[in-house]
């Protein structure tokens, strides 16, 4: 927790240096050549823009300690640990939300989920290949889908969840340079219609997730893992891809194969899929 007050009270200190010269830029406007004032105002709406970066970042990782604080006391001793992605779902004010990271090919690397919404929204996308997090991926753009919408974009994907409580979502790209993106937010409400602050929040979230929580010097190793507390325990992708070693070697197919054998199971079963990952790697089933 130490760590984790550590890099608030840094992003805070950031912040606070990119308001001071937002301040000074927006004061030159009043006192600089015409022919400079466009140039000060940019500058100062790209240094608020920073601090109010840097605020979000703090304010997760505060968030994160505090909820670490209350499970250290709490008699209740099934509760589960918190993670950051719950801290991430608080901070828009929704339960339920996932961080999905791609690999250098785009396909999933990694997921944090907040809640089992969250985990069967997912988990639906996985098998159905279809859903938020790929769109906003491909597409390189936000995008918001109310409940009359959801069931109309995607015919597999919007029955199973909205089935599941979900009423609509948001979907954000997580991405630095223009033209690629690395991952993906959503967020899950079980409202009908998206608030338009939860949109606003969420953008401000995606950009502190984008630039700060996952863009520390060693966040990604060279095997693309991330080594910060959001995905602590993520260990979805793991357990799916031994399942489908587990499956190659038994059909003597390869592991593209595997997966895609895994999720025709999955579906036809009803099941999610890493509780069939878990059966095939305890040998209760075979593909």
């Amino acid at each position: 927790m130490a760590d984790l007050s550590q890099r608030a009270t840094l992003e805070r200190r950031r912040a606070a240096r990119a308001a001071a010269v937002a301040a000074e830029f927006e004061g030159r406007l009043n006192t600089d050549p015409a022919s400079l004032r466009p140039l000060c105002s940019r500058l100062a709406e790209l240094h608020r823009r920073l601090e109010a970066r840097h605020l979000s970042a703090a304010r997760l990782h505060e968030a994160y300690a505090s909820s670490l604080d209350r499970w250290a006391i709490d008699d209740d001793l099934t509760a589960d640990v918190p993670t950051f992605i719950d801290a991430v779902a608080s901070a828009v004010g929704r339960r339920s939300a996932s961080v999905t990271l791609l690999d250098r090919n785009g396909d999933e690397s990694l997921v944090a989920t907040s809640d089992a919404t969250a985990r069967l929204a997912h988990d639906v996308e996985f098998v159905m290949e279809e859903g938020p997090a790929r769109d906003v991926a491909a597409r390189l753009r936000p995008l918001r889908v109310d409940s009359f919408e959801l069931l109309e974009r995607w015919p597999r994907y919007g029955p199973a969840v909205a089935d599941h409580g979900v009423g609509s979502l948001i979907g954000l790209p997580l991405r630095q340079e223009p033209g690629s993106c690395f991952g993906a937010l959503c967020i899950f409400d079980p409202s009908p219609r998206g608030a338009a602050n939860v949109a606003a929040i969420s953008g401000r979230v995606a950009d502190a997730l984008t630039h700060t929580v996952l863009n520390l010097p060693g966040a990604i190793s060279d095997d693309e893992v991330p080594a910060v507390p959001l995905f602590d325990g993520a260990d979805f992708h793991a357990t799916v891809n031994r399942a489908a070693g587990i499956v190659a070697a038994t059909l003597g197919c390869d592991l593209t194969d595997a997966v895609a054998l895994l999720r025709a199971r999955a579906f036809a079963d009803g099941l999610p899929m890493e509780t069939l990952a878990h059966r095939v790697i305890e040998g209760d089933v075979q593909i």
